[in-house]
């Protein structure tokens, strides 16, 4: 085989020849070993000569690169991204004679991409001018994309990092030195050109967090330990003065020796998610808070509850059916109703402990309120073995899968009041027939008033008119005040019948009731008294009163006996003074036997004199027919006028009262209740 020096050294000798060639096959194996080709390159002629490594490299065979190829032949294969650069450094290297050194990709037929670094330098003859190119080319292939796998995963946990807003540390324990990222310096309120060291570390957390974060650090260096470092803490910016919460990793090498010689790691801000904690752990406690008061107040109302509760759950058999119940929760009713310790009830059973359920319906009814779902209520008599006996009365409410809710109360003394009630009822009837009999006789009574006992008075009036007027002149002065006396006898009587007549007629007549403005009800009785009250030179003041339903003919009786009286009872040489006034009356306005109707609207007309008055003690009197506090001598009247109000008042729903004082005048409050109110 002919020398791959002898077309360029043809004068070599034939041993010299024979030495270099057998060095060039050492270094060609050599070389194959070590995946590194070599190339020669005749820049005149341009052919380019290149061992078994660079033809595989390149893609091209043995045959075809035996006397040399074109140096494009090479470059042509160069990676496009790569070969513009190539091509530079060639001709920077043709141009300056310096060493010609680059990395690029190969794209050789057939073959994957090949990373390759080429290091070779040109010759030059006596005129300056290139004559070969020369080189060595190895394949970092490997190499290369191991570093690129290296670049990738730097790259992707710099991006890592980046996005999770983290930062990095590096510190040499040997040396002292630190080494913060510029988010790690953010995260303790210092500028990206801060010089930072393990003392400023420590200046940098807060005080409270200090010793405890050291200790960790010192840990991680301990011999024998894993390395590993994982606290969270507080730091205070050392330049802003902000309060930040912060999550730390970071892991310890260790050398031969056991001797910490790095330590690095990560920080990021959970400044937020440590608010968001805290006020998820207040709003916990909060809601903590707010379920056991809510446990308490319904603990309080059942116990509190006059019915007796009890919570219980089913007890199935092998096949499913119900065959008791465990009693799980009673309120303080059932406890104290059974005279038995909570222990005795809560978590026994139902049939064990109460075994009457069974007999009288109630544990048929439980079955059946789980089995559908439907409430259920009864009243049942109840009698067991333990001496439990009465009338219960129940109500049962599903409670989640197989649960049931038990409301009772013993109703015995109801029962026992019902059958009193409709005794009692039976005898309310009885006194009504008798009560409607004896409206009867009484209306039967005042047609007799009205016309057979008038009847004489009229006769007594017209013969004693008769003896007053036509015999005058024969009577004696003792017959004269005989005859006024008949006369004024028989005007009281008949004063006292047409009373009684009204009194009555209260009670057994009813009336028909409609809006009755008590404004006109009031003009029509001043008008009436019109005489009088001019005649006792009287002062009567009124508001504008407001329109009840009743019946107007009867309240005209009402205001006209109270008018009447507050200008019959006066006080020697004063004029009577009468206010009327009215106003929605308030709870505490109302008397006591009326208080019941104290939430209700009520019209409050008061009829306010400056008369006589009297002693607050016989106000209960002056409402009885026929009772007189004055005397009758001095003051005329039958006694039956407040009587009559009372019973205008009663009768419209409502009621009277009275406050007084001797000297002092009287004030009579009529209480009438309001039309339709809002």
């Amino acid at each position: 085989m002919k020398s791959p020096f002898a077309a360029q050294y043809p004068s070599m000798p034939p041993a010299t020849e024979t030495l270099l060639s057998r060095s060039h096959e050492q270094l060609q194996t050599a070389l194959n070993a070590g995946l590194i080709a070599t190339w020669f390159w005749d820049v005149i002629q341009d052919k380019l000569l290149g061992d078994s490594n660079l033809l595989r490299i390149f893609g091209v065979s043995q045959e075809a690169g035996a006397n040399g190829l074109p140096l494009s032949t090479f470059t042509d294969s160069i990676h496009p991204d790569d070969n513009p650069r190539v091509q530079r450094l060639i001709d920077e290297a043709m141009e300056t004679g310096a060493i010609y050194e680059a990395d690029y990709r190969v794209i050789a037929p057939d073959t994957e991409p090949r990373w390759v670094f080429a290091r070779g330098r040109f010759s030059y003859d006596e005129q300056k001018k290139p004559i070969t190119f020369s080189g060595v080319l190895v394949d970092v292939t490997d190499r290369k994309r191991a570093e690129l796998r290296s670049q990738s995963a730097e790259r992707r946990l710099r991006l890592a990092v980046e996005s999770a807003k983290m930062g990095t540390w590096d510190f040499n324990p040997l040396t002292g030195e630190l080494i913060w990222s510029d988010r790690t310096k953010e995260l303790f309120g210092l500028s990206p050109e801060a010089r930072v060291d393990y003392d400023l570390f420590l200046r940098g957390l807060h005080p409270d967090d200090r010793e405890r974060t050291d200790q960790a650090v010192q840990r991680a260096f301990q011999p024998g330990e894993s390395g590993r470092y994982d606290v969270e803490y507080r730091t205070i910016g050392l330049e802003d003065g902000q309060l930040r919460w912060i999550q730390a990793n970071g892991q310890a090498f260790f050398n031969e020796a056991g001797v910490a010689y790095q330590f690095m790691g990560t920080v990021m801000d959970i400044t937020l998610n440590k608010q968001a904690e805290a006020v998820l752990k207040q709003r916990v406690s909060e809601q903590t808070r707010a379920l056991e008061y809510q446990a308490h107040q319904l603990r309080t109302v059942l116990d509190a509850s006059l019915n007796s509760i009890i919570a219980m759950t089913a007890i199935r058999d092998g096949a499913g059916t119900i065959v008791d119940f465990t009693m799980n929760t009673a309120n303080e009713a059932v406890i104290k109703s059974n005279f038995m310790t909570p222990d005795q009830i809560i978590g026994q059973t139902l049939l064990t402990v109460f075994p009457g359920n069974k007999d009288n319906g109630f544990f048929d009814l439980y079955v059946r309120v789980i089995n559908t779902g439907q409430p259920e209520q009864s009243v049942q008599y109840y009698r067991d073995e333990f001496g439990l006996e009465g009338w219960f009365e129940i109500s049962a409410v599903k409670q989640g899968e197989d649960g049931v809710v038990v409301t009772y109360n013993n109703i015995t003394d109801r029962k026992r009041a019902e059958l009193a009630a409709a005794q009692h009822e039976a005898e309310l009837k009885e006194a009504n027939a008798e009560l409607k009999r004896s409206n009867e006789n009484l209306q039967q009574f005042a047609q007799v008033a009205s016309h057979d006992l008038q009847e004489p008075l009229r006769r007594i009036q017209a013969f004693s008119d008769i003896l007053q007027n036509q015999f005058i002149d024969n009577l004696s002065d003792g017959e004269m005040d005989m005859v006024r006396r008949i006369q004024k006898s028989a005007q009281r009587m008949q004063m006292l019948i047409k009373d009684l007549l009204t009194y009555s007629q209260l009670a057994t007549q009813p009336d028909s009731y409609g809006p009755v403005s008590l404004t006109d009800v009031l003009t029509d009785v001043l008008s009436d008294l019109e005489m009088v009250i001019t005649e006792k030179n009287a002062v009567v003041d009124t508001a504008p009163l407001p329109s009840v339903l009743g019946s107007a003919p009867r309240l005209r009786q009402l205001f006209q006996n109270l008018i009447a009286n507050a200008l019959k009872f006066t006080l020697p040489d004063q004029s009577p003074v009468i206010q009327i006034t009215a106003h929605s009356a308030q709870p505490n306005e109302f008397p006591l036997h009326f208080q019941d109707y104290a939430q209700q609207p009520f019209w409050m007309i008061t009829v306010n004199d400056n008369g006589l008055g009297f002693e607050e003690k016989y106000k209960d009197r002056i409402f009885v027919p026929f009772q007189r506090l004055h005397n009758p001598a001095s003051y005329g009247g039958t006694g039956i006028g407040l009587a009559i109000c009372q019973r205008v008042a009663e009768s419209h729903g409502g009621t009277i009262d009275v406050s007084s004082e001797p000297g002092n005048g009287s004030t009579f409050k009529v209480f009438l209740p309001v039309i339709n109110p809002v």
